[in-house]
């Protein structure tokens, strides 16, 4: 009887051995399960995070940045509600603004408190139950209607956007009212999606500022191009009017030691006349000896005063009827160079003041290089017109001359107004810099524009009125 009371214990002791053995492994299968289901919900995730990545990667723009990751935020995240974005505001220190939304604003709203908590913290928080609807108690409260109007979320996911030490914004996530709370395995992610979107803004960010700097470089490379291109101009005018002022004392000196022999000669003439009969034959060549000497008086007193034109020099000229008779000078000339002319004059210009003498040598001059451009002929093209100016501004007159010859080689463009500098045989290097002295003297500009083989245009632009140095 006791054997059989004893086998009975056994096998009840068994049986529950057995019944623990079965509990035991329906909670391993439900860990494994649990378990099981955690990778998947991690290999999930993970998936999610690299898609982010490799999204973000090719995205350029920081409004379609912060779109994409509220939208994936949803996804990687069940029980989600929505996801804010806010990103600080350059404007003012410390100030967010809410700069998206997933998947509407409408969905659950935003609380600002919960960004700047988020934009201070270190690393990822999560706020359940009570301690939420502290913090979200704190909400200024200019914004309390809206939230009382409405359920409050009972789990959030708060993130920093942030890089070194700046602050970009935040990242807020929240849970589905009444309904979710999140699980403290969640904060790796949340804080991994807002480290990928902070690496991408920064990048996008790094990528304008280096667009920028790039911009600001070659405007100011444009810049000092262009400054060097001025200090050139000046350093070649300096030079320039260096040598006109060598080239005007020469002419004032010589016209002085010219003009004493000169008076003395005359005086003399003047003697010797005084002492001859009415009648006597002689006459007749000390009348030509005192108007050539008259001449030569007249020619040194314009040399002297060559550079300091008077006020009293100055009169109405028209330019039409100038350079008329500078071609009426030189026709015999032109023709014998079977150089055809064609005139387009302009109607109806206004006159302008100026030294009519000098105009013509500027003409006669730039006329007669021209027909030296062309040894075997050609056409010669004179025109006027007056340039409308811009409002406030005086009007010009423009007075081209373009000849059909050999051009001018651009090497020797810039050099064709200096004193000395001549590419003919047997010139002076005087007749282009006095001409570009002359118009610069009344106001205006030279300019030259030549194609080797073509031909050359020299355009003489005119004030209606003369500058006020011209006295």
């Amino acid at each position: 009887m006791i054997e059989r009371d004893d086998a009975i214990a056994y096998i009840t002791k068994l049986e529950r051995d057995l019944q623990a053995a079965h509990s035991r492994i329906a909670a391993l299968e439900r860990e494994a399960a649990l378990q099981a289901r955690y990778a998947r919900d991690l290999d999930r995730r993970l998936a999610a995070l690299l898609s982010v990545s490799a999204a973000l990667l090719i995205s350029h723009d920081i409004d379609s940045i912060i779109q994409l990751v509220v939208q994936q935020a949803v996804d990687l995240f069940p029980g989600t509600a929505a996801a804010h974005i806010y990103l600080s505001e350059h404007e003012v220190e410390g100030r967010l603004r809410l700069r998206a939304s997933a998947p509407n604003p409408a969905s659950a709203p935003p609380f600002p408190v919960l960004a700047e908590m988020a934009a201070k913290a270190p690393r990822a928080l999560l706020l359940n139950g009570p301690e939420l609807e502290y913090v979200i108690h704190q909400q200024n409260s200019a914004h309390l209607p809206a939230i009382n109007d409405c359920l409050w979320p009972q789990s959030v996911l708060l993130a920093p956007l942030r890089i070194e030490q700046q602050r970009l914004g935040a990242l807020v996530i929240c849970g589905e009212q009444l309904s979710h709370l999140y699980h403290p395995r969640d904060l790796p992610f949340v804080q991994a999606l807002a480290d990928l979107t902070v690496i991408a803004i920064d990048e996008v960010q790094q990528r304008q500022r280096a667009a920028a700097l790039h911009r600001d470089l070659v405007h100011t490379q444009s810049l000092r191009a262009e400054a060097e291109a001025r200090l050139n101009a000046a350093q070649a005018q300096l030079l320039q009017s260096a040598k006109l002022a060598a080239v005007g004392e020469l002419s004032a000196s010589v016209a002085h030691e010219i003009n004493n022999p000169l008076y003395a000669a005359r005086n003399s003439l003047y003697l010797v006349e005084q002492d001859l009969p009415p009648d006597a034959p002689q006459r007749t060549f000390l009348t030509i000896a005192q108007q050539e000497l008259g001449r030569i008086a007249r020619i040194i007193t314009r040399m002297r005063d060559f550079y300091r034109p008077s006020r009293g020099e100055l009169t109405s000229a028209n330019i039409n009827a100038l350079l008329r008779e500078t071609l009426e000078l030189v026709t015999t000339h032109l023709r014998h160079n079977h150089v055809t002319v064609r005139t387009r004059l302009a109607n109806d210009l206004p006159p302008i003041v100026a030294h009519a003498d000098q105009l013509r040598q500027v003409f006669l001059n730039v006329i007669l290089n021209a027909c030296d451009a062309m040894p075997s002929g050609g056409e010669l093209t004179v025109s006027s017109e007056l340039i409308a100016a811009r409002p406030g501004a005086p009007a010009t007159l423009a007075i081209s001359i373009t000849d059909t010859g050999v051009g001018i080689a651009p090497e020797h463009i810039p050099h064709l107004f200096e004193p000395f500098y001549t590419t003919k045989p047997h010139g002076t290097g005087l007749g282009l810099a006095i001409s570009a002295h002359i118009v610069t003297q009344h106001g205006g500009r030279i300019t030259v524009d030549s194609q080797p083989g073509v031909g050359t245009t020299f355009t003489i632009l005119l004030p209606l009125e003369a500058p006020a140095t011209a006295s």
